[in-house]
């Protein structure tokens, strides 16, 4: 089990928003990141693409994000996938901070197969 503590994330992705990797060792051969990570008031996200598929889950507060050309505002409960080679950004124009969980991975495929599996055991 881990407990994010916002104290010991640190400044991550060329300095654009402030996170943690989790589960790394766990993850090896399913997922290539898993982050938690938060935006404080007027922080973005340095727009950029990668190979990977994404999805940011959105677990508290209020915020914007982009994906290619399409601009939608995001709050918690909210769940965006991020096709590979999009550009994305996320950004917080609000008072509190905007709290999410970053999945990255090339076989997100075989990530959700795990997942369904131990659930079902």
């Amino acid at each position: 089990m881990v407990r994010f503590d916002k104290d010991s994330a640190g400044l991550v992705a060329s300095k654009s928003l402030f996170g943690r990797q989790i589960f790394t060792r766990e993850m090896e051969g399913y997922l290539d990141e898993l982050v938690w990570a938060f935006l404080r008031k007027g922080m973005k996200v340095e727009p950029h693409r990668h190979s990977q598929k994404e999805v940011y889950m959105f677990v508290k507060g209020r915020g914007t994000m982009q994906v290619d050309d399409d601009v939608m505002p995001v709050q918690e409960q909210d769940i965006v996938f991020i096709p590979s080679n999009s550009m994305h950004t996320a950004w917080n124009e609000e008072d509190t901070d905007l709290e999410f969980i970053i999945v990255r991975s090339k076989n997100m495929a075989s990530w959700l197969r795990k997942i369904v599996r131990k659930l079902s055991d």
